[in-house]
């Protein structure tokens, strides 16, 4: 049985990272970068820090998760930062399922639109796939953004 939760504990930060490192594509420095946000979460708290999770749960083991949040120049707009699905759960429409309760909770705080940036190399040509067939829009394409032939693609979705 899936189901989702809100936020994250300390002994979830080993499966961000597992779940992070089990999909090989991700940079080190990316998956550091998470880290440190679930650390700066962990301490000070999803709404002081302004970093949402949402996890799933594929019967007694955490399989996927999200973070998410508010953009602070904005009136409406909020980012999701990441969204990821352990390699042994993929193809199960986990994603699809984390991304509509994101969405859910997105509007029920009076957000509009959902903004999503993700590599353009070949290795994420599934991802966008994934943005696609769920309603998002390609806004922006920026050349060679995270390193030489890797554009940062740029997708909204308004709520």
């Amino acid at each position: 049985m899936v189901r989702l939760s809100k936020g994250i504990e300390k002994k979830d930060k080993k499966t961000i990272e597992e779940i992070l490192r089990s999909s090989d594509f991700f940079y080190e420095f990316e998956i550091e970068a998470a880290l440190k946000i679930a650390d700066e979460t962990l301490r000070d708290g999803m709404e002081k820090s302004g970093y949402h999770w949402m996890k799933v749960i594929d019967g007694d083991s955490f399989v996927a998760f999200a973070n998410y949040g508010r953009d602070d120049f904005s009136v409406h707009s909020w980012e999701l930062y990441w969204i990821a699905v352990h390699q042994n759960s993929r193809n199960k429409k986990l994603g699809t399922v984390l991304l509509e309760a994101i969405e859910d909770d997105i509007r029920k705080s009076g957000g509009k639109i959902l903004w999503v940036d993700t590599s353009g190399r070949p290795l994420y040509a599934s991802t966008e796939s994934f943005y696609l067939r769920n309603g998002y829009t390609l806004q922006a394409s920026l050349k060679d953004f995270y390193g030489p032939d890797d554009p940062k693609q740029i997708y909204s979705k308004i709520l």
